[in-house]
C-alpha cells in the first residue's frame, strides 16, 4: 500500500502488514512517532485516509475496501 502523509513523506507498506484497519493504524502511529507536533493528533485518530481517487476510506470499511 502506498501511503503519503500530511507533511508529504511517502511510505510503502506491505499488504500483509496493513490489510486490517488495526494493522494500518499501528503503521501510521509508528510513522508519526518522532513528530511531536502531530503525533498526539495521529494517536487520537484525527486524520482521514484517502484512496487513489481522493475518496475517504472510513476505518469501518477499510478491511473490505482496500486491496493490493
Amino acid at each position: 500500500i502506498r501511503f503519503k502523509d500530511a507533511v508529504g513523506r511517502k511510505f510503502s507498506f506491505p499488504w500483509a502488514r496493513c490489510k486490517t484497519w488495526k494493522d494500518m493504524q499501528a503503521l501510521i502511529d509508528q510513522a508519526f512517532q518522532q513528530m511531536d507536533e502531530v503525533s498526539e493528533h495521529v494517536r487520537a485518530g484525527h486524520y482521514d485516509l484517502t484512496g487513489p481517487d481522493g475518496e475517504i476510506i472510513l476505518p469501518q470499511v477499510w478491511d473490505t475496501m482496500v486491496q493490493p
